[in-house]
């Protein structure tokens, strides 16, 4: 009985899109999708990521959202970021992904390191569905590789009548 209760005091607390693992799946299909595989052709500010996970990971139609559901997203995008942030420097640490500063817009760059990353990572059978979503994104935006995140908040919330704060 003890041990049914804490099982599922476990499965209460672990909440998917503030774990670790999935993040770092998140961030290396965006990067592998987006070909972002060395400085010349680095993701542009790795913050767009922290508002795209559950899109990518849901219904990439962002349009099909209620305002509350968008609402949420904008909201939870911001505490993913700070998330984010610490698993990139991780991931850098252990050279599964590049990094640079992005003085202008006070962010990161990042590109994945390709030949560091396992042949089977990607499974397309396991990530079939994220890929296609995160491929559905690239046609709803354009240029969402190097758009500022502004532009990007703007294009997904703002125009959706979701109220934003500085970025």
């Amino acid at each position: 009985m003890i041990a049914t209760k804490e099982n599922a005091k476990k499965r209460l607390m672990y909440i998917q899109k503030e774990d670790y693992n999935f993040l770092t799946y998140s961030i290396l299909l965006v990067l592998m999708q987006f070909d972002a595989k060395s400085e010349k052709t680095k993701f542009k500010d790795f913050r767009k990521i922290a508002y795209l996970v559950d899109f990518i990971n849901l219904n990439p139609n962002f349009n099909r959202y209620n305002q509350n559901e968008l609402g949420k997203i904008y909201s939870q995008a911001q505490l993913k970021k700070k998330l984010i942030s610490h698993l990139l420097i991780i991931l850098r640490n252990r050279k599964f992904i590049g990094m640079s500063i992005n003085h202008v817009h006070q962010s990161f760059d990042i590109w994945i390191i390709e030949e560091n990353i396992p042949l089977d990572f990607f499974n397309k059978e396991i990530f079939g569905n994220e890929i296609n979503n995160i491929k559905a994104l690239q046609t709803q935006i354009s240029r969402l590789k190097a758009i500022t995140v502004k532009t990007m908040v703007d294009t997904i919330f703002t125009k959706n009548n979701i109220i934003t704060w500085e970025i």
